[in-house]
């Protein structure tokens, strides 16, 4: 638990755990700051489209974070420049949670994709979940020669 914040962490590993851990890996961002370089030194954010994105921020992913995390995460334009809308929770626990629990890097991320092992483990329901979020995260799926945009490969390690 976030004792600033009050925050919850999911204790179990659920459906909505998994998709929101799909829309992680395709377009999510866990940043740890040095302690003073930044006003908040643990920033989890998704990046989506804006204003194509809008509603499915609004009605899909602003809910999501809010009934596993417990907090309602900030939503904002980007940038003049970068055609986009990020939601953003600041949260050390959420940031110490996803990678020292579930696994997921912090800092700069590779294109390459993968499963994380505990949605493998969960079985079907929780791996059509994962890649339910990774594709509303517009990761794509290569399978030859000719990799597709965002040039993610999304492949299945054992």
């Amino acid at each position: 638990m976030d004792k600033h914040r009050r925050l919850q962490l999911p204790t179990t590993v659920t459906s909505d755990l998994c998709l929101e851990t799909g829309l992680d890996v395709g377009d999510g961002t866990r940043t740890m700051y040095r302690p003073g370089q930044r006003h908040s030194s643990y920033v989890y954010s998704v990046a989506q489209r804006f204003p194509d994105e809008w509603f499915g921020t609004i009605f899909v992913i602003s809910p999501l974070l809010a009934s596993l995390y417990g907090a309602k995460p900030k939503i904002r334009k980007s940038s003049a420049r970068r055609n986009g809308i990020c939601l953003y929770l600041n949260s050390r626990a959420i940031v110490l949670f996803k990678h020292k629990s579930l696994g997921l890097p912090v800092g700069e991320c590779s294109r390459i994709a993968s499963i994380p092992r505990f949605v493998r483990n969960v079985g079907e329901v929780g791996l059509q979940r994962f890649i339910e979020g990774f594709q509303y995260a517009d990761g794509s799926f290569v399978g030859g020669t000719y990799p597709m945009y965002p040039f993610d490969d999304l492949e299945r390690q054992a």
